[in-house]
């Protein structure tokens, strides 16, 4: 920098001199070759006032050196030089190995020394770039692999994100299929249930297409008859539990006459057990202690089905043994009319819906019962209420009310036979009969009489249960809407229906074996016994 300020300073005061200095022709020397221009051969000039001294100059190349100085541009030239070779060096060498150049040059023309030190500066510039230079190739190169690398990753990152864009929407094809082929594989899935439901359908109702037809067709004539069936029905609970059972059916068969004689229809084959109970209640009735006899089991419908509530005539106290264990699991509460607690015991049962029996009762009742009997109910608000003595007690609905009396022929007022049904619960020569044969085949046949019971149990519940599964498969099958297919429990009961009502019938095949077997013994008893 120092030398390019001297030049633009002094370059007029150089340019006037003659013949410049040696020291100054031999640096304008190294300017020529530096500017690659042309220069005289190098050879050791002995004429000159340095050689005198020992200290040779080179000859320099005036010539070359005055057309340089004429150079209007000679500073831009100068300071554009940036590239040596190793030329230039070779050549440059000679003139930087002369001895004190630098401090020659500054006697002889001070500020243009600066220029031995730019060429020495340069020479080591171009030294330290012969080892840069390839590295900046290789840099370079570097740099032009990393671009096209660049390029390379750009163009993959590219190809990738299209790839990823080309999977996700094959991934969402994908979900979609699957979820078309879940949706059409739980349309098949459901088309197979149908089916199967269908064909459980078809097969179960075909099974009792029969049966219901029957009935149905039993149900339209028993609409026809229902007028004198329900007269029949009526008296015989209002008027037939004092009667024995040939008073009852001699009232029946006069009733019946009657309503022949008005034309009012009833059922040929009448039968009172058949129109007010079923076989299912009655073999439980008979579980729980009541005697089997058409008796006693007219009873039974008289007790629980009538609106009146009942008085037993039950001197062998069979209706007081079964109606304990008919209400067992009720909370059944036992008095009489003599207890001091009985006021506090009759209204707590009216109150908390507890069945109650009054056993051992006379001629004549406790007045403390007439309301209850008659039912004088008394409705204030929601609630009804009776009056017992001279407190108002609310009524639950769940409340029952036996009576039984060990009297064998009581005789009862017209007001007590009004507000009860009185029931004769007395025991019957032909009762008496099947009950001892009974007792007899339980003790001489234990096995036999264990299986009976055994068998009358499990046929009990069955048939209770497919009572209830028929009424629970009606009750769908009116009130189902849309397609029948659609409600999987009543594919489900209805298999219940059949398998049950398979079972009940193979129990009843055992059981009507087991009732023969039974009545063969009874039978050789009661030949054994007229024979005595």
């Amino acid at each position: 920098m120092e030398f390019l300020l001297f030049w633009a300073n002094n370059i007029d005061n150089l340019r006037k001199l003659s013949q410049p200095p040696e020291a100054i022709s031999i640096v304008m020397d190294m300017a020529l070759i530096l500017m690659k221009r042309h220069i005289e051969p190098i050879r050791l000039n002995y004429t000159s006032k340095d050689a005198k001294s020992g200290s040779p100059f080179y000859t320099p190349s005036y010539a070359d050196i005055n057309k340089l100085l004429t150079w209007p541009n000679l500073l831009g030239v100068l300071t554009s030089i940036r590239d040596l070779n190793d030329e230039i060096v070779e050549l440059l060498k000679p003139y930087m190995n002369i001895e004190n150049l630098q401090d020659r040059a500054r006697k002889a023309f001070h500020d243009l020394a600066t220029l031995t030190v730019w060429a020495d500066k340069m020479q080591a510039y171009h030294q330290v770039n012969k080892t840069v230079i390839p590295i900046k190739d290789r840099v370079q190169k570097a740099e032009n692999s990393l671009r096209k690398a660049t390029k390379k990753l750009s163009r993959a990152e590219r190809d990738l994100e299209e790839t990823k864009a080309g999977l996700r929407k094959c991934q969402e094809d994908f979900d979609a299929a699957m979820q078309t082929k879940q949706a059409f594989q739980a349309d098949y899935d459901t088309l197979l249930r149908r089916r199967d439901d269908a064909k459980s359908l078809i097969s179960g109702l075909t099974g009792e297409k029969i049966r219901w037809s029957e009935q149905s067709k039993s149900f339209e004539k028993s609409v026809e008859k229902l007028v004198g069936n329900t007269i029949l029905v009526t008296a015989f609970l209002s008027y037939c539990g004092p009667l024995n059972q040939e008073y009852r059916q001699r009232m029946l068969n006069e009733w019946q006459k009657q309503l022949q004689s008005r034309n009012i229809p009833y059922s040929e084959a009448f039968n009172i057990i058949e129109q007010l109970t079923d076989e299912a209640t009655i073999g439980e009735w008979n579980l729980q202690g009541l005697p089997t006899d058409d008796l006693s089991t007219q009873n039974g419908i008289i007790a629980t089905s009538n609106y009146r509530y009942p008085l037993l005539i039950d001197p062998q106290l069979q209706g007081k043994t079964w109606i304990k264990h008919l209400e067992k699991d009720n909370d059944l509460l036992v008095t009489t009319l003599n207890v001091k607690m009985f006021r506090t015991q009759l209204e707590d049962s009216i109150s908390l819906g507890r069945p109650l029996l009054i056993e051992d009762v006379g001629e004549e009742l406790d007045p403390l019962l007439d309301n209850v009997l008659e039912k004088n109910y008394v409705k204030i608000g929601l609630s009804l209420k009776v009056k017992v003595g001279d407190r108002e007690i609310d009524i639950n609905h769940s409340f029952r009310l036996y009576i039984t009396t060990k009297l064998p022929n009581p005789n009862y007022s017209p007001e007590i036979c009004a507000y009860v049904s009185v029931i004769d619960f007395t025991v019957t020569m032909k009762g008496l009969e099947d009950q001892l044969l009974g007792l007899v085949i339980a003790n001489e046949r234990a096995e036999l009489e264990r299986e009976r019971v055994t068998l009358a149990k499990e046929t009990t519940k069955n048939k209770r249960l497919l009572i209830e599964l028929e009424e629970s498969l009606l009750a769908k099958l009116t009130s189902i809407e849309g397609s029948v297919l659609d409600d999987l429990s009543l594919v489900e009961v209805l298999n219940a229906n059949k398998r049950i009502a398979t079972e009940v019938k193979e129990k009843v095949v055992i059981a009507e074996e087991t009732k023969t077997k039974i009545s063969t013994a009874r039978e050789e008893y009661r030949q054994s016994n007229m024979q005595t």
